[in-house]
Formats: C-alpha cells, structure tokens, sequence
C-alpha cells in the first residue's frame, strides 16, 4: 500500500521518515525545488510529505482595502504573500505525491494550529475529504513515540481541535483586518498619509495593560519613609537585630526611636526555630520556561520558543507548546533517566535519583489535554548544540531532574529582642538538606543566613542606630516576561501566541524598548480608543472571545455559532467606528506627528543650546548624520551615524565627553555609545572592535 504522511516542518518529515524506514534510511526525492521521503515498511511505501507551518492563509473573497470585510476563504500562501515562493512548490509536491497515495496520515503537530495545517493539506493540496484521513498523535519525535503513534493512529482527523483552531484564525483575521484599515484609512482620509495603524482582537487589550502599566509609573507620587539601621555588640561580635515594625511614616517617630535605642541595652527574650520544607518544582510548561529563561539568561519569550521548538524537532525534549505541568503515568520516567545516565552532566544526578527510587516527578495543577509537560526526552543531541541551545536544553533537563528530587529541609531561627519597649529581631537560616535545590543549580539560588550565637538573657549594646529616609517606589515597567505573564492571567492570546504578541507592541512601533516604556504613537492609540471605543481594548471583550473559542475545542459549540457571534460583535465596534471617525482620526493624527518627531530627535543641539539635533538623511548622498534644527539659522553642528539600524537617545550623557548618548539596535546587535563615537577619547576601544569586526566580514572565506 501507498500511504502519505503529512508532517507539519522538514526536520520532523526527515525524522518520522527516518524512524519509520526499516533500514532507517529513507531516501530524499527531490521535485520541483522541493522535496519528500520515501521508506519502506513491511509491504508499504510510505511516503513523508511536509508543509512549511501553514501553507494556506485566509483571504477576503471581495477586492478593495477597505472595511468591513466579513468573508474569506483559504488560498495558498503564495497568493498572499508574493515572497512566500517555498510554499508554492511545497504545494506542488504534496500535490504529485498525493495522485498515487491511497491512504492518508496527518502527523503534524498535536495542537490547534498543527491540526488546522494538516486539515487544509489534506483538503486543498490533497484535494482529498479530511474525514478519509488518520491522525498520529505524539508528544515527542523519539522513535517508539512515532512508532507507537503510526501503528496505533486515530481513525479521523481530530475535528474539534481542527475547528477551534480555524474559528481562531477566521476571528483573529475579522477583528486584525477590519479594525486595522478602520484605524489606517481614517488617518489617510485626514492627512493623505498612508501609515499602518493597527490593532487586533489580542493586540488591543495587550497595548491596554502596557500603556495602563506606564501611566501608573508616570502618576505615581513617591511617599517618604524612614528604615532604622541598627548595629549592636554581643561579647565582642557584631550584631544587626532589625526593627519589627518595618517602615516608619514620619521624620518625627524615626528621630524618637533613634534617640530611645541608641547607646542602650537589649534583652534577648525568646529564641524559636521553624522547620520550613521546599517542596520539589513541577516540570515546565511553555509559560513558565518562557520566565525561568528570560529570569536565568535574559531571552526574550519568542526566542524560548523558538530554541525549544528546535529541540523538540532534534527529539531532546517534548513537544513544547503545552499548558501542562503534568508527566502521566503512561510516560518511561525510568527509560528517560536512563538515556540521561549516558550524557556525563547528568550521570551522577540521575544515579542518586535512581539509588533513591526517586521516579515519581511532582505534578503540577494545571494540565493540557494534549501534552505533557515540558519534558527531556533522555536522548543524547546528535550536532553539536549552540550556546543558547544548550543553555536552554540543560535548564529543562535539570528542572525535570529536579522535579523528582526530594524536599529541601531548611531551619528558620529567630530570637526576640526587647529594648526600651521596642521589639526588635535577629533571625538566620540554614539548609538542613540541599534536596532538589541541589540539581537545580546554578538555577536557584540558596543562600544560608547565619544566626548569630545568643541565648535567652543575653544583652545586646546598641552601639549604633540611624534612620534612612527612603521613598516608596513605582510599579516596574513590564517585561518580555512578565508581559506574557500578565497576558496568561487575563486570558489573553494562547501559550503559542503570546510572545509574538509581545514582539509586534515594538515592530509596530508602540513601545520603545525591552521596558515597554510607551511611545507617543502607543499612547495615541490607546488613549483614543479607550475614549472613543473601550470595547477594542477590553480585555474582558477578548477574553469572552477566547472562552467561546475554547467551548468549541471541548466540544461544547459549533464553530459557526461562535463566528457568527463575533462577526455581529465587530459589526456593533464598526458602527460606533464610523459614528465617531473624526475625533478618532484626530486623536491618531495628534500621536503621529508627535511619534514622528519624538522617533527623529535625539536631544538638544551642545553647540546653539537652543536647536533640537534630529536625524537627517543627505539628498545627496542619502546617508544620515544628526543635524541641528537651527541649520536655517546659521547652526552648523552635525554628527556622523551608523548607516544601518534604529537610532534611539538614551536618557543620559557620556562619561567621557559630556554628549547624548544613544542606542542602535540593528541586526547586529546592540550599541550603546554617545553622538560624538567618532571623536569621544572613552569610544576608540569600541571603533577599534567594530572595525575588526567589519574586516572579518570582508575576508574572503577558505
């Protein structure tokens, strides 16, 4: 028999191929600049076709760029997009392959968007009916997982999750498409100006919880408070007890207290012990890694992912992609250590595990119908792993490795100081047992806290105490991290999608940097729409969208009752658009002129103090320098700029010279240096670097 296996990226058809082949050596046929893997099975030729992610994507079924547009269908994704020439000829050879096959196999990726992909092959580029198709269900790319799931696979393609995951993409394209030309065209209406204004269905309400975030920071007041710093003598050694009642409100009551305590005696009154037990962590899902790794090597959470993603496609780990928190019972925890034991990092760490008969991993709450947690499947990488890949495969080797661990045993001690009435404090902590913090290095951080050596009737000199005046800080800015933790606890966007939803607030230019401080153009959007049509960017409007969505995957609804709903839902948004389109438009205008400028100015001009230094791009020979605004006027101050990437001032000065500093983020990397780099005497060190650099590149290669 002549069967197809549809897999949803190259890596994992080579892979499927490989496993399933009974030699373990499929051959690679090449047609039409693409290509597929023959094996043999038994009696069968299987055949391993790919796609390249989505090869279809939705497309309005009317012509103009305009709105509302409420109908779409599927075309291939060179329709859509011109650069898109891969996916013709991917296409092309699913087509040729699908002619001779008798029996179809959807093995992509067990998800909404990975069933979704295969429904589409099946039923455009096959031309084939989806419910003739079968399903290989996997979690992990190891050979017994593909084996298992092509010997034992699902009789029809698993349509609830096909019909979640193609009401997503109709909804996310209605409310992404409409609302984005609404905003676009009123601004061009207004001005004649044609900028990409957009937002989305997610888009909106994340601009939301951003742009709320900063004017917090920006209104918050700081309130004066005053810490007591007290240091006292116990038979010749130093002594820190803390003042219990933590911040003091007024100058007045701290000067009181300075004045009571310093130079008196203190009466040690109780000494009291606490065991405190650190339960194991439970083994990753996709959002937690995202922060663990972000928290351990600064990688943004779109960068996580796609790292994981590789590793999933090597067979070094699960799938990754998952909610859960979980490993089933069904899961060889004994074969996965085992395969651990044979990478020397961890042979020793998974000895003491086994000697402990330590197999049982915690279980965390939250669970996916689909996957298991994020989890090593034990095989040993096959190529060598960048640094980045290997930092992230070793810190989910070590958290599963840690999840089996057992408890760390820790001693809290305290003793209560008495001294004029005032309670006061010491208190230590040892580790009684490392536990599971012991594999999980350098990961976790412990740190013991020596008590010093009192008993009950001991006193204490205070030999010195003093106030601090401190004030109360502002709520941090967000994070890449921390945003899609904010964007998981609203119920905003899902595990695959958040980050990518973080990364498009900075291309499209609402935010500025890392710290997701807010441009004059994210403001503009915002704060117009929040007045104008807060339904746009409410997060409980999205996140209603998200549960109905939800409904249909579990079977509680039909994708076409959702559909319907939310196309009335954006029919109501787009009325109220069009009643109040001159004051939105206005309100964009506004933020626009103002981002522009903003984006273009770096600061004020050392030489006339009175001009603004702003990007300028030569007519002649159209490279850019910074220039001053009074150049009409007779100031001549300019500086030369890289030629390549964003430009952006910095809210500081140059320790060597005294001029603006600025950052330029290109593809390159980041570079933080001052606006006179080419003469600034601290900046020859990094011209030299660069220029070493460049002459690298330039060599030719042997």
């Amino acid at each position: 028999m002549k069967i197809m296996v549809i897999a949803e990226k190259p890596m994992a058809a080579k892979r499927i191929a490989t496993v399933l082949d009974s030699n373990e050596e499929p051959e690679e046929v090449k047609h039409g600049g693409s290509s597929y893997f023959r094996c043999r099975r038994n009696n069968d030729t299987i055949h391993v076709v790919y796609a390249l992610g989505h090869l279809y994507e939705l497309q309005q079924t009317e012509k103009g760029w305009t709105y509302p547009r409420l109908d779409t269908r599927w075309v291939p994704k060179h329709e859509v997009d011109k650069k898109a020439v891969e996916t013709r000829r991917a296409i092309s050879t699913i087509k040729h392959v699908a002619k001779t096959a008798e029996q179809y196999v959807v093995a992509t990726d067990l998800d909404t968007e990975g069933s979704l992909i295969g429904y589409l092959v099946v039923k455009y580029a096959c031309e084939k009916e989806p419910y003739e198709a079968k399903r290989m269900c996997f979690s992990t790319l190891t050979k017994a997982d593909i084996e298992r799931a092509y010997e034992n696979p699902l009789p029809t393609l698993d349509f609830p999750l096909i019909d979640a995951g193609h009401v997503r993409h109709e909804i996310d394209w209605l409310y992404g498409v409409n609302l984005t030309r609404a905003l676009t065209l009123v601004v061009k209406r207004l001005t004649g100006w044609f900028k990409i204004v957009s937002t989305g269905r997610v888009q909106g309400p994340a601009l939301a919880l951003v742009a709320r975030r900063n004017q917090g920071i920006s209104l918050f007041v700081p309130t004066p408070y005053w810490t007591i710093k007290i240091v006292g003598e116990l038979d010749g050694q130093e002594v820190e007890p803390e003042y219990t009642h933590g911040r003091i409100r007024s100058l007045v009551e701290a000067d009181e207290l300075v004045s009571s305590l310093r130079g008196k005696e203190a009466l040690v009154e109780n000494i009291a012990s606490r065991h405190i037990t650190q339960s194991p962590p439970e083994p990753f899902n996709l959002s937690v890694l995202q922060s663990e790794a972000f928290r351990c090597f600064g990688f943004r959470p779109s960068r996580t992912l796609d790292i994981s993603q590789k590793l999933y496609l090597d067979a070094l780990i699960s799938y990754p992609r998952t909610n859960s928190q979980q490993i089933p019972e069904g899961i060889d925890v004994r074969g996965i250590l085992a395969g651990l034991r044979r990478q020397r990092t961890y042979a020793s760490t998974v000895d003491a595990l086994i000697a402990a008969d330590r197999i049982i991993p915690r279980q965390g709450k939250q669970t996916d119908p689909a996957h298991p947690a994020i989890h090593p499947t034990g095989e040993a990488p096959s190529r060598k792993l960048s640094t980045q890949e290997q930092r992230v495969y070793d810190l989910i080797v070590k958290r599963f490795l840690a999840s089996l661990g057992p408890s760390a045993e820790k001693e809290a001690l305290r003793a209560d100081i008495s001294a004029e009435g005032h309670q006061l404090r010491l208190r230590g902590m040892t580790t009684v047992e490392a536990g599971w913090t012991a594999t999980y290095q350098p990961y976790v951080s412990v740190e013991d806290r020596p008590m010093p050596s009192v008993t009950v009737g001991d006193k204490i000199t205070l030999v010195s105490v003093e106030a601090k005046r401190c004030l109360t800080k502002p709520p941090p800015h967000y994070n890449p991290s921390s945003l899609v933790k904010a964007l998981e606890k609203e119920g905003l966007g899902t595990k695959g999608t958040r980050a990518k939803i973080v990364d498009s607030l900075k291309t499209r230019g609402y935010t500025l940097n890392d710290q997701f401080e807010m441009s004059s153009l994210g403001y503009a959007v915002y704060e117009t729409l929040e007045r104008e049509i807060p339904r746009i960017v409410s997060a409980e409007f999205t996140r209603r969208l998200e549960e109905r969505m939800e409904c249909i995957q579990e079977g509680h609804a039909r994708r076409e009752d959702v559909l319907r709903e939310a196309r009335e839902e954006l029919l109501e948004v787009l009325n109220v658009f069009s009643s109040k389109e001159e004051a939105i438009g206005r309100g964009l205008v506004v933020g626009l002129k103002r981002y522009w400028t903003e984006r273009d100015e770096i600061g004020w001009c050392p030489k006339c103090k009175e001009g603004r230094l702003g990007i300028v791009t030569s007519p002649k020979t159209r490279k850019r320098f910074l220039g001053c605004s009074r150049y009409k006027d007779g100031c001549d101050q300019t500086f030369p700029l890289p030629q390549k990437g964003t430009v952006m001032p910095l809210n500081r000065t140059c320790e060597f010279c005294g001029h603006q500093m600025i950052r330029v983020v290109s593809g390159r990397g980041v570079w933080d240096t001052c606006i006179n780099w080419a003469q600034c005497p601290g900046r020859q060190e990094d011209l030299k670097v660069l220029e070493e650099r460049r002459k690298k590149r330039s060599m030719p290669k042997e």
